[in-house]
């Protein structure tokens, strides 16, 4: 009977010590995942602060206003959050092109893009062909699609 104890002490003992690793594996990946949410749900919440509207009329003219072969688009922030009145903050598609020159002002004048205000965006299309064109913009995370004829 000795013998039945000891094998089954040693038997307990085993059972303990893999208990256990397992217990401090499941932690340690409970805590990395807990973590990785916790990153995920601050990176929506800044989308959530940042958020735009295009606001200019698709009917009215966008292009060539003032004739100098540019596209202008009115956009409100409508988000939580102010926001830089500079091109850094926006990026912009048009007909899937990238565009890096853009221009930024706000309506009413200032370097900061309050909740409400509205900037005028400017961007250089020389030789835009007649026909449907499509506008992406994105803001912090925040997509915003325009569709426009010239």
């Amino acid at each position: 009977m000795a013998g039945g104890s000891a094998a089954e002490l040693i038997l307990f003992i085993a059972a303990i010590v893999i208990a256990a690793s397992v217990a401090g594996t499941l932690t340690s990946e409970v805590d990395r995942v807990s973590d990785a949410i916790s990153a995920k749900s601050l990176d929506v919440a800044g989308e959530i602060r940042a958020d735009a509207e295009i606001v200019s009329d698709a009917g009215a003219q966008v292009y060539n206003r003032s004739g100098n072969e540019n596209v202008t688009v009115h956009v409100r922030n409508t988000g939580a959050s102010d926001l830089p009145a500079e091109p850094g903050t926006f990026d912009v598609l048009l007909d899937g092109e990238y565009k890096t020159a853009v221009n930024v002002s706000v309506v009413g004048g200032g370097d900061t893009w309050h909740r409400g205000d509205v900037v005028r965006l400017e961007l250089s299309a020389p030789d835009l062909p007649t026909g449907d064109h499509r506008l992406k913009l994105v803001v912090s995370g925040d997509e915003e699609v325009f569709r426009f004829r010239t």
